[in-house]
């Protein structure tokens, strides 16, 4: 399901992104044949590649031979989810940063395993397939607007910067990709908030087309009134309004 880079102005936008945010350590999931990789490694970052391919990993050992030897660059063959994020950051003070190309098949899982650990890095830039980065950055009254917009924005925020044309990876892909930024932000909600946030947030979108008091009404207490209006549609609630919703509904 992965599909690999083979035009080069989305590495220098990475690169350039990287170096605007002043990171020194770069996690690189799913290097591939190591095109972007050879961009951060000409700019002195230190690179730790995490690849699950096992000849794509043992070709970046053999490629990049000297930067090994010398310590700026790691190869890990390993399934990226069973990574350890959180001990990569912390084994070192310099700060750091998570880039790649991911695959459509684990986006949502990467976006799962990042987000906690987003406060502790200068951000993530992920190439992802255009129609799911539009979802994580949808905003509110648009049709890519839904509940992992809603999940993900109330723990990071997240910008698409860029559409990347189809033609710009091999084998080329029936669709084309974005380049999205998450970074970390202030006042994230409890875990207990989140957690009731998505509850309501998935079942507003899974009938999005109704009225909030309909599409909620197996959850909503019937001797409460929400300050939030109820003849509204999901899309029409900002992530904030959920949170607001969710404190009200469970007494939070």
């Amino acid at each position: 399901s992965q599909v690999f880079l083979r035009s080069d102005w989305p590495v220098v936008k990475v690169v350039e992104k990287l170096a605007q945010w002043k990171a020194v350590r770069i996690l690189e999931i799913g290097p591939g044949p190591g095109i972007l990789t050879r961009k951060l490694l000409a700019h002195n970052f230190k690179v730790t590649c995490v690849e699950k391919d096992d000849r794509l990993a043992k070709r970046l050992t053999e490629v990049f031979v000297s930067e090994i030897e010398s310590g700026q660059l790691q190869v890990i063959n390993q399934d990226i989810l069973k990574y350890d994020l959180h001990q990569w950051i912390i084994s070192s003070g310099a700060p750091g940063a998570v880039v790649g190309n991911v695959p459509y098949n684990i986006s949502t899982l990467i976006v799962m395993w990042l987000l906690p650990n987003i406060k502790n890095i200068k951000g993530a830039y992920l190439m992802f397939q255009l129609e799911f980065a539009a979802r994580i950055a949808g905003a509110v009254g648009t049709k890519s607007y839904g509940s992992l917009s809603v999940y993900t924005q109330l723990r990071a925020k997240t910008q698409l910067d860029c559409k990347i044309d189809r033609t710009c990876f091999s084998p080329i892909p029936k669709v084309d990709s974005a380049l999205l930024t998450i970074k970390c932000k202030p006042d994230i909600p409890s875990a207990e908030i989140l957690d009731k946030v998505e509850i309501l947030a998935r079942a507003a979108f899974t009938q999005r087309r109704k009225k909030l008091k309909n599409s909620l009404r197996n959850i909503l207490p019937e001797d409460k009134t929400p300050s939030i209006d109820l003849s509204r549609r999901a899309e029409t609630v900002r992530p904030e309004d959920y949170v607001t919703l969710a404190k009200e509904i469970f007494e939070l």
